[in-house]
């Protein structure tokens, strides 16, 4: 009784025919202040989209606008080489799997914790928008958020 089949087709929208919650985080392009990425939260995207609306959902429960970060991969590029050094062995290696995805052309997500009691909120919050490798990255240390 409940089998009722529906074909669904998709047409591109317009940006004016997107109609997205208001919730107030800048679009303008701003890149995380150094030390980019060390205490920061960065996730991958395969879709800028799905970045944009994790950064709505941080912003809505609370998170302050200028510590999020949606970065296209010519943005995280532009970030990470900004604080290179050739001391940062620890978070080298980091930037690799990062850069790789930049490669591929994903789409990233940084958002700067206050502390480490929210990255449990901040993966709640990244893992219904599809994020992966997302990591909270540490001077010395690694937490790994979502594989």
């Amino acid at each position: 009784m409940n089998n009722i089949a529906t074909l669904e087709t998709y047409e591109p929208l317009t940006r004016e025919q997107v109609v997205v919650e208001q919730v107030p985080v800048s679009t303008k392009r701003t890149l995380p202040a150094a030390p980019f990425p060390r205490k920061f939260v960065l996730s991958v995207f395969v879709d800028l989209q799905d970045a944009r609306q994790a950064a709505f959902a941080l912003r809505a429960a609370g998170f302050d606008e200028r510590n999020i970060h949606v970065l296209e991969s010519r943005d995280l590029v532009g970030a990470v080489a900004q604080d290179q050094s050739p001391f940062d062995i620890v978070t080298s290696i980091d930037h690799d799997i990062y850069l790789r995805e930049a490669s591929r052309g994903r789409s990233f997500l940084a958002v700067r914790p206050a502390g480490y009691a929210q990255l449990k909120q901040i993966r709640a919050l990244l893992a219904p928008h599809q994020a992966y490798l997302a990591r909270y990255i540490d001077t010395w240390t690694l937490t790994e958020l979502l594989p």
